[in-house]
């Protein structure tokens, strides 16, 4: 049963901030046979262009070496400023005109899209997050035909308050996905889960049917044993729940990628995922 859970990590395909939960960033000719080395089935793919040599050739070697894509992630959009629920009108439109963009070309590679920090914040004291959340839903409206086309499942990721102020837990972003009726799923990262939710293993089992995608890392966001969350407890709810599909660290590079990404195999065979 475990193995339809495959392993992943966190590959950024430009420098990023040295803060974000990246394992390994850049050097895609040597990276990428070393993630796949180490005993990898996949990464998560952050990207800045979507259409640049650099991106082209890193799906080239993901192909080469037998690793898959699990979800695309648009944070960059994000540190350029551009949000899915922007207050501004033309900021929308160009993040949908950007997304629209990513989506295809996940269709191509077959991976998900994230909605997680471009989403955007909204503005304490002057508008609610109720008008927020709905500038958010109408961007994706615009977006959901592209994806149905792509065939692309588009994931929304709860991320914790000290990141972003709109759909921080798992049950609110679950009750968002059933109130607005949006075709969307879930994608849950533990370390988030641990600040916002007051149960990790019983948002998982609420939220069940809408979990698409799994970042797995331990409490200080890095490989799963090196915190002090029980992520054996954790693996066994998902592997009762029938989870199929990527446990991903998007971890940090603590002490280095490589380190951490080799805790997350020790760990993984531990709980008998080779």
């Amino acid at each position: 049963m475990e193995r339809n859970i495959k392993k992943s990590v966190s590959l950024s395909l430009f420098r990023g901030k040295p803060e974000s939960p990246i394992l390994f960033r850049d050097d895609i000719e040597h990276t990428i046979p070393l993630v796949k080395d180490i005993g990898y089935d996949g990464v998560d793919l952050f990207v800045e262009d979507e259409q640049s040599d650099k991106t082209l050739r890193a799906v080239q070697l993901l192909q080469q070496h037998d690793l898959g894509i699990g979800v695309v992630m648009p944070a960059a959009l994000a540190g350029m400023g551009l949000f899915l629920g922007d207050s501004n009108p033309a900021v929308r439109e160009e993040t949908v005109r950007r997304m629209k963009g990513i989506i295809r070309f996940a269709g191509d590679i077959g991976g998900m899209v994230s909605l997680g920090l471009v989403r955007g914040s909204y503005l304490v004291g002057k508008e609610s997050a109720e008008t927020m959340l709905a500038r958010f839903a109408a961007s994706v409206e615009q977006l959901l035909p592209t994806a149905e086309a792509a065939g692309v499942p588009l994931l929304i990721e709860p991320i914790n308050r000290y990141e972003i102020n709109t759909l921080c837990s798992s049950m609110e972003a679950a009750r968002f996905i059933w109130e607005t009726k949006l075709p969307l799923g879930l994608m849950l990262d533990t370390f988030h889960m641990n600040i916002e939710d007051e149960s990790i293993c019983a948002s998982f089992i609420s939220c069940k049917d809408l979990v698409k995608h799994v970042h797995f890392v331990d409490s200080n966001r890095l490989a799963p044993s090196m915190g002090h969350l029980d992520m054996k407890g954790i693996f066994a709810v998902l592997v009762a729940l029938g989870y199929q599909g990527y446990l991903c660290l998007e971890a940090l590079d603590r002490p280095d990628g490589l380190t951490c990404a080799k805790k997350g195999i020790e760990f993984f065979t531990s709980v008998g995922l080779r």
